[in-house]
């Protein structure tokens, strides 16, 4: 038993998700400022176990599992969230305010790993403001789920030295149709990717987009089960924010190492992160 079972655990149990987030990063903080922890902290849980490795955006992630957007809202801890196993760190949901408190701190704090930002408004401004600073942005349309938002972000990076991966977050409810008004968009103009909010979404992606459009799955992970059935549902990527808050660091490596269990007992290394799941998969016409 750590020590986040003793002294967090009691009080995140039945607690909303969002009054539990804050009693963890709470926790976070106080870890950040033991002398050493963050090294400690990286090397007890370990993000770069061998045979988990995937190119996914132009990026080499050292393994599939990402901390979701809702936790570390401004950017405050991102490297020692990141050291408890993630291969990369979603911070937001911001706005251009936000994005600016966020900026603040990765001047100070440069990142160590993958950090992508969430943008949920303001979208330009933030996205231009964060450009230099993140690896990639995750656009969430929930509040506007249309296109009008991404055609501003495509425009302005196209004024950019470096080349960074824009992906579009899915609302929880979107009609199978507009998801596929919405691939298509994405499929023609440049988008990176599709963050998904539940398994039916991801098996739509990947079965509408035969595998075109990576896959990040954020859907409320709390099992090493269910990350696994992500990844074969055709997912690149999976993302837990709950299921760490509920159950403490350890929950991240538990997902590695079932996976790299998993994995090696089928005969493989991880589900393809170029195509379909295979009983998905059609030959070109």
């Amino acid at each position: 038993m750590g020590l986040y079972d003793i002294a967090v655990k009691p009080f995140v149990g039945q607690a909303d998700i969002e009054k539990a987030s804050k009693w963890a990063l709470r926790y976070f903080e106080l870890i950040e400022k033991i002398p050493g922890g963050r090294l400690f902290s990286r090397w007890i849980h370990n993000n770069r176990p061998v045979g988990l490795q995937r190119e996914v955006f132009g990026l080499d992630f050292y393994n599939p599992v990402g901390l979701g957007a809702g936790l570390d809202l401004y950017g405050e801890l991102y490297n020692d969230l990141n050291n408890l196993g993630f291969s990369f760190v979603e911070i937001g949901p911001m706005n251009a305010d936000g994005i600016r408190r966020a900026v603040r701190r990765i001047q100070e704090d440069p990142q160590n790993d993958i950090l992508a930002a969430c943008i949920n408004d303001d979208f330009l401004t933030a996205f231009t403001l964060a450009y230099d600073f993140c690896d990639f942005f995750v656009i969430d349309i929930t509040s506007n789920p249309s296109t009008d938002v991404l055609d501003p972000l495509l425009d302005a990076r196209l004024a950019e030295e470096a080349y960074k991966p824009i992906i579009v977050k899915l609302p929880k409810t979107i009609p199978p149709s507009e998801i596929e008004d919405l691939l298509d968009f994405s499929l023609m103009n440049g988008i990176d990717g599709i963050e998904a909010r539940s398994i039916e979404q991801v098996r739509h992606i990947a079965s509408y987009s035969r595998g075109r459009l990576p896959i990040i799955a954020n859907t409320h992970i709390e099992s090493p089960e269910q990350a696994e059935e992500a990844l074969l549902a055709g997912a690149s990527l999976v993302e837990v924010r709950n299921g760490l808050v509920r159950q403490g660091p350890r929950f991240v490596s538990s997902i590695q190492k079932y996976l790299l269990k998993k994995f090696a007992k089928n005969e493989r290394t991880h589900p393809k992160t170029d195509s379909a799941p295979a009983d998905e998969k059609q030959p070109d016409a």
